[in-house]
């Protein structure tokens, strides 16, 4: 069978990331996740105070813009750009298959990155599930969290503002 260059091209690049799918997978359900918290609390708050049911209904769905969802598509975007650009780095430079079971317990910059990305919209959630709720539980989580991170790493909060 004869491809064209193009679909050489397609074919090698989806062969060299094919291991980063579930990685992938996961950021795509955090970010769809954040994006329908987000967009419940907007609904939610947009139809507050209004006197009837289909004024409150009108403008909850007024909330959803496509600048909004324009930012969530750019986010997604540049998450896995930079997961595909360390994942290259990692697997050239640093010579170790960061998502593979053999080397997941060594230092990658993808793994690295994939942490954080979870953890930005993790705590994203987290934080639109307690203002839908009205219950700061979650908020607390993400606090007790972080004070453990800074505690972990060292984490000066008054040396870090000077």
């Amino acid at each position: 069978m004869d491809l064209t260059w193009p679909a050489k091209f397609f074919a090698v690049a989806l062969t060299f990331f094919a291991p980063l799918a579930s990685l992938i997978y996961v950021i795509v359900f955090l970010l769809i996740v954040d994006a329908i918290t987000s967009i419940y609390y907007q609904m939610k708050m947009a139809g507050r105070g209004l006197p009837t049911v289909r004024q409150r209904f009108k403008a909850s769905t007024q909330v959803i813009e496509s600048g909004k969802l324009r930012r969530t598509l750019e986010k997604m975007f540049f998450y896995f750009l930079m997961i595909i650009v360390f994942y290259t780095f990692d697997v050239y430079v640093i010579k170790v298959k960061p998502v593979s079971a053999a080397e997941i317990h060594t230092f990658s910059i993808t793994n690295l990155a994939a942490v954080l990305i979870c953890m930005v919209e993790l705590t994203s959630i987290a934080s639109n599930v307690s203002k839908i709720t009205a219950n700061p539980v979650f908020d607390r989580i993400v606090k007790l969290f972080q004070k453990k991170v800074d505690k972990k790493f060292e984490i000066d909060e008054d040396h870090e503002n000077k």
